[in-house]
């Protein structure tokens, strides 16, 4: 990637960060509240900002990218970081987190911070919630939970990949999707890209961590 390049991302992104702080201003005035979600929004906008930069076929859909796409990709991370989040603090309930409402009601909180369209975000937040589940129970990775993130990211982006209304979730494998379903597997299928995702996912929860713990 060009430095020109990785300059424009980091503009957009840092506009969409700096949007979800006004919008979060807004909604609370609580300090731990507004911690807690930051937090959250800055480890969707930082993975966001990874994947766009790391993974060759994003950033061949990506292309020159926009507000409106940036947004909508780190509205989808900070939702995987919602879900992390709260499996964490189910199996290691800490004693500084601010008390947590139910997760679907911080998934919605969520889509205003980044003005998004409601039915989809939260349907893509249990969705992923469901598959990240599915794949820590029965497989060692989240190849299944990033092959079908870097497809609806690459939608988002506008190269659709698969046909979400012939997919049942969570998947337990891939070769158990519907005829049809897929079409086309392959950013899906390319380990740079699948570790691309795993990457930015990992990076976006250290950003999400780190800021809570300082904040």
């Amino acid at each position: 990637m060009s430095t020109a390049e990785a300059t424009g991302n980091e503009e957009l992104f840092d506009t969409v960060w700096q949007n979800a702080i006004a919008n979060i201003e807004k909604i609370t005035s609580a300090p731990d509240d507004q911690k807690f979600l930051k937090s959250l929004a800055m480890g969707g906008s930082v993975g966001a900002e990874s994947l766009v930069s790391t993974s060759p076929a994003l950033k061949q859909y990506w292309g020159n990218g926009d507000l409106q796409t940036a947004t909508k990709l780190s509205l989808l991370f900070s939702m995987l970081m919602l879900s992390q989040l709260y499996r964490w603090v189910q199996q290691h309930p800490p004693e500084s987190l601010v008390a947590l409402l139910p997760k679907e009601v911080t998934a919605t909180r969520i889509v205003h911070i980044f003005d998004g369209n409601p039915d989809e975000a939260i349907e893509d937040f249990f969705h992923f919630d469901a598959q990240v589940t599915c794949d820590l129970e029965k497989h060692p990775h989240l190849v299944h939970t990033c092959s079908l993130l870097m497809a609806r990211c690459s939608e988002i982006c506008g190269h659709p990949c698969i046909n979400w209304s012939k997919v049942k979730w969570p998947v337990i494998e891939m070769t158990h999707l519907v005829k049809g379903a897929i079409t086309d597997s392959t950013p899906m299928r390319s380990k740079i890209d699948i570790d691309a995702v795993l990457n930015s996912i990992n990076t976006g929860s250290q950003a999400m961590t780190s800021y809570y713990s300082r904040g």
